[in-house]
């Protein structure tokens, strides 16, 4: 891998989520005193505070490091971003496991809210300075580490619109995004279901941007002697919603959980993050079918449209 403008780009987005992993922890550590939990839970989210921290100086450290090594050991490059990018991955991993422990202490009633909100809000930050890959070609590295088309900032992307979503709405969209990419290693799908996968998978990365003309949805079903119940996501006109539904003795009943349109929200990212964990272990359960409806009046021609991942950072914030 030679010196780029890629790589530069690369060390500068690491130096920004480097210095959100820090200053986010401090929030944390500022805040957690306040808030009454298990104190199994304050112990994971000290030591993840600890943890970005020490990950923070780690990166600085490296970053500095790049103009020596682009003039003493070009070679070495390659080496170098990815020991970035293994380091950034982990901490977004333990970002995402503590997350996942607030929101079921929250859901419990072991802790407040207040606690969910408050590591949601930090992860949310995080993710969205979570730097691009740095390959050849139009290939990004995700919050996952996983490589996906890399964002552009064409200018006709504004005449999009976005959906009314939240800035901390990304961590669970994230999290949804991660599962779909998970579906399309199932090897019992067919190419029609993968490329339908794909074309899903396309807008949402595009989100927070609105993608004219999809009408899609896709849903995990599962199908037990003449019932069914399902877990959906739902792209339709200029409404994105996540929900649920299940058939029981020829009854249908729905539920919406998160509903976002242009210009109004209904539900909040707790929820939302709820659903995505639902919507992971069902992606986990390989006897549920994967369910896709498209209804758009012609084949998906967008893939010209471009993503910015940093809309995220400008949106509202629900914590403020």
């Amino acid at each position: 891998m030679k010196a780029s403008p890629e790589i530069l780009k690369f060390a500068g987005e690491a130096h920004s989520c480097a210095m959100q992993m820090m200053e986010n922890a401090a929030y944390i550590q500022k805040e957690l005193p306040g808030l009454e939990m298990p104190d199994s839970l304050r112990i994971q989210i000290e030591k993840l505070c600890t943890d970005l921290i020490g990950t923070k100086h780690d990166l600085i450290h490296e970053i500095h490091e790049l103009d020596d090594l682009l003039e003493t050991a070009p070679d070495h490059i390659e080496p170098w971003v990815e020991r970035i990018r293994e380091w950034i991955i982990g901490q977004v991993r333990s970002v995402d496991e503590c997350v996942a422990a607030v929101n079921a202490a929250a859901s419990t009633g072991a802790a407040p809210f207040t606690v969910a909100i408050l590591i949601m809000e930090s992860a949310a930050n995080i993710l969205n300075a979570t730097p691009a890959w740095p390959a050849a070609g139009d290939e990004g590295l995700d919050e996952d580490g996983e490589q996906i088309g890399e964002d552009d900032d064409d200018e006709s992307d504004a005449d999009d619109g976005c959906y009314g979503f939240y800035s901390e709405d990304s961590y669970p969209i994230g999290q949804l995004i991660r599962a779909i990419r998970d579906l399309m290693d199932r090897p019992e799908l067919s190419p029609e279901t993968l490329e339908e996968l794909r074309v899903f998978l396309f807008v949402m990365e595009r989100l927070p941007l609105v993608t004219p003309g999809v009408r899609m949805s896709l849903g995990l079903r599962l199908d037990q002697g003449g019932e069914s119940d399902w877990i959906e996501i739902r792209m339709e006109d200029d409404v994105f919603t996540l929900g649920r539904g299940t058939w029981i003795d020829g009854d249908a009943d729905t539920e919406s959980v998160f509903e976002v349109g242009v210009g109004y929200r209904d539900g909040d990212a707790f929820q939302a993050s709820n659903f995505a964990q639902s919507f992971i272990n069902c992606a986990e359960d390989v006897c549920r079918e994967v369910v896709i409806d498209d209804s758009a009046d012609e084949p998906f021609k967008g893939w010209d449209l471009g993503k910015d991942k940093s809309l995220w950072g400008s949106l509202p914030c629900s914590f403020l």
